[in-house]
């Protein structure tokens, strides 16, 4: 099982960021970090700071070897597809083929507001995110690509460098919405995210079977896709272990523990000390 975690760019400094990524990458115990996508601080006061998570991967490319970096997750709506497939194919040569690229919707409609970002109705924002999924496959895989959806066009593009993975950086979708989310995991999905803030076990198990059954309807293996549970750190933790090893038996191919800001830089460290013992 893999285990990650994220320190949120929020109320933290690059000095802080910066030594948690070289601990964990040095520590050998941590596969992955992440960090959130956002203007405005989510459901936080908004003049609280909060840095560009595809800036400071470009840092952390640079600092680190081995451990592997994404966005959990990119609001779809702050960049048109041609420049996320830019800026993470970028990312994925500097840290050789080390990204992995996590997009959703997009939800906070405070940063979408005050910084004149448009934030359509949430069908069409699926309808966006699917698009964007199959521009960043086109153009990761394809010598020239053509693209004809509802909202997005590409003609006769060629897109060099690649990324060093192939076939391309793997997707990850999160969240448990039936009707939309894990029908689109089924199709685009390289990991699947389980976002669980409220402990609910039975949604996890309720939503995996869903998925098994998407995957079914369209022909795709359910195994080809990594099963991640997210929750965030309480402050115990002796209850984060309990935690991890529980999902783990429910199912889990991976955990992502999220330490909430403002978030000490020791506690990944100290979490990996309690989990080894």
């Amino acid at each position: 099982m893999r285990l990650s975690f994220k320190v949120w760019a929020q109320e933290a400094t690059w000095e802080q960021l910066r030594e948690a990524w070289i601990e964990a990458d040095r520590g050998g115990f941590w596969d992955m970090v992440w960090l959130n996508d956002h203007l405005y601080p989510p459901k936080s006061p908004a003049h609280l700071p909060i840095m560009d998570a595809w800036t400071l991967f470009g840092g952390l490319a640079a600092i680190t070897d081995r451990i592997r970096f994404g966005t959990m997750v990119s609001a779809n709506t702050f960049r048109h597809p041609v420049i996320l497939a830019k800026q993470a194919a970028t990312l994925d040569q500097m840290s050789n083929g080390r990204l992995e690229i996590g997009v959703g919707t997009g939800w906070h409609e405070g940063e979408h507001t005050a910084f004149g970002i448009d934030l359509p109705p949430l069908r069409e924002r699926f309808e966006l995110l699917d698009e964007t999924f199959a521009i960043l496959h086109g153009l990761f895989t394809e010598e020239v690509f053509t693209f004809e959806g509802k909202h997005r066009t590409i003609t006769e593009a060629q897109f060099e460098p690649k990324p060093v993975q192939k076939p391309r950086p793997p997707f990850v979708i999160g969240g448990t919405g039936p009707k939309k989310t894990i029908p689109l995991a089924a199709k685009w999905a390289d990991q699947w995210n389980f976002p669980d803030f409220t402990w609910d076990l039975d949604l996890f198990a309720d939503r995996l079977a869903l998925l098994d059954v998407e995957c079914e309807k369209i022909g795709r293996d359910r195994g080809e896709i990594e099963v991640s549970v997210q929750f965030r750190y309480s402050g115990d933790l002796a209850e984060s272990v309990d935690r991890i090893r529980i999902y783990e038996e429910a199912g889990a191919d991976h955990v992502l523990v999220s330490f909430t800001p403002p978030a000490d830089p020791a506690l990944p460290q100290q979490l990996a000390a309690a989990l080894s013992r």
